[in-house]
């Protein structure tokens, strides 16, 4: 089923827990995440106001802060800088290529390698053959991520409130997307709950043209096992590339990623956010993006999960932990 930009009625999709979609004549005004978030939270990858855990050998190509504390199971790697407001633990054989800060402990498992400074409030443990490449270990610092946090959680929740504002371009009813689907670039209001089932196929067609792909959902959003959402024709006439924006905005509740699917797209969450195992979530092309935040709650992510993909993919250069100015509300 191709969802277009042309003018629509109403459109039944015949299958088991189908959308109806209608639309208006005038497409509605499209906005970026990017253009909402502040530098300092865009360089974070993922972002929860209270714990982030990420399960074994699962990759997060990116930036982690969290309001309380960070976990990681055996052979994480995070390419980025973690900040917990409590404590931060790193399972065996994890490797983090950045800093780390921690209000309370910081905590590395057997032969764990972390290339940055680490920073804790009380104590740092180092197990059996890890190792601080820096050799920069402070222990009893006052480093607290609270303002940066609360500040954080501020950015989202307005961001989820504006953009909130522009889902009336075209509607979806609540309930499930069971079929294969295609969308054109356009902003996207469901006002209840939105579920993909799982195999379901979801394409994004830039149609050769810069593009932003916006999903308000007002209740939870959730993707069923082994679900795809693909973006196709992301070049133009001349074969340049387009500029490609997804965005997936639950401002009630929470996003669940079923195991094995593979998401495209920047994830808003007003709850929690899960992903399952072997789930990965990437941004258009060879963009380094898919941000997830969830702006009351945690994050989990599955062993062998990835988030954040792409060519462009690396450890981000940002500022120590101390260098950066919190704006003030």
């Amino acid at each position: 089923m191709n969802i277009s930009k042309r003018p629509l009625g109403v459109i039944s999709l015949l299958a088991a827990g189908a959308l109806l979609v209608t639309a208006t004549s005038a497409q509605a005004d499209t906005i970026t995440v990017q253009s909402l978030l502040s530098d300092e939270l865009k360089e974070q990858q993922v972002f929860a106001s209270t714990y982030v855990t990420a399960g074994a050998g699962s990759t997060i190509n990116g930036g982690v802060l969290a309001g309380t504390y960070v976990t990681t199971g055996v052979g994480t790697t995070i390419h980025g800088r973690t900040a917990a407001g409590t404590a931060t633990t790193f399972g065996a054989g994890s490797i983090v290529d950045g800093a780390v800060q921690s209000g309370t402990a910081t905590t590395l498992g057997a032969s764990a390698n972390v290339s940055g400074s680490i920073r804790s409030g009380t104590a740092t443990t180092v197990g059996a053959g890890a190792t601080v490449e820096s050799d920069d270990v402070e222990d009893g610092s006052q480093n607290s991520t609270a303002p940066l946090v609360a500040n954080s959680q501020g950015e989202i929740l307005k961001a989820q409130k504006f953009m909130g504002l522009f889902g009336s371009g075209k509607q979806l009813v609540p309930g499930d997307i069971a079929a294969d689907t295609t969308f054109t670039a356009d902003t996207y209001g469901i006002s209840g709950l939105l579920t993909v089932a799982a195999n379901t196929t979801i394409t994004l067609d830039a149609q050769g043209q810069d593009s932003v792909f916006q999903f308000n959902v007002s209740n939870y959003l959730t993707f069923g096992e082994g679900a795809t959402v693909r973006v196709i024709n992301t070049t133009d006439a001349a074969g340049n590339a387009v500029s490609v924006s997804v965005i997936w905005n639950a401002t009630g509740g929470y996003v669940t990623v079923g195991a094995g699917a593979n998401i495209v797209g920047t994830i808003l969450a007003k709850g929690h956010v899960s992903t399952g195992a072997h789930s990965m979530l990437s941004g258009p092309g060879t963009t380094c993006s898919a941000g997830v935040y969830s702006a009351t709650s945690y994050i989990s992510i599955g062993a062998v999960a990835t988030v954040g993909t792409g060519s462009s993919c690396s450890a981000p250069t940002v500022p120590p932990m101390s260098a950066i100015e919190v704006p003030k509300h």
